[in-house]
């Protein structure tokens, strides 16, 4: 049976908060990165949104992110805020329905690929996600770079 691929960044980012106007406040001084997860929160770089729109992934609102930076008071709208609308617990990634492509959240925090949208991504040359099959990561076990 296939599993999903638990998606991550090559680069650190900064955590966001979201604010009650809904803006997402930077939480560190540190670069903004294209993959942004984190508690109740997926925020990505506009060109990754729309190759998941392009490439029919069902199941995920889109709508713009201002990304704030309360000691300059600078806003980036460079990114979009995904929700995902397919959800899952660790006790069911057996029975997960994998096909065609596919982003799924567990935890309200953890995102994870169908094995064919992690193909698809990787193609695609988003070189700076990276995939770990399953549960893996729990383990600590490398993970594995998109081609670039």
């Amino acid at each position: 049976m296939p599993l999903p691929f638990h998606i991550g960044c090559t680069t650190s980012a900064p955590a966001l908060f979201k604010l009650s106007d809904g803006r997402f406040q930077l939480l560190a001084d540190s670069p903004i990165g294209p993959f942004l997860a984190g508690y109740e929160y997926l925020v990505v770089e506009e060109r990754l949104a729309t190759f998941l729109q392009s490439v029919g992934v069902e199941r995920i609102k889109y709508s713009s992110a201002v990304l704030f930076d309360r000691a300059t008071g600078a806003e980036v709208h460079t990114h979009v805020s995904l929700t995902v609308g397919q959800f899952f617990t660790p006790d069911h990634v057996q029975d997960l329905d994998l096909a065609g492509p596919r982003l799924l959240v567990m935890s309200n925090q953890h995102y994870f690929a169908s094995p064919s949208l992690k193909a698809l991504l990787e193609a695609e040359g988003f070189g700076y996600l990276i995939f770990r099959e399953g549960m893996s990561w729990l383990a600590g076990e490398p993970p594995t770079p998109a081609a670039s």
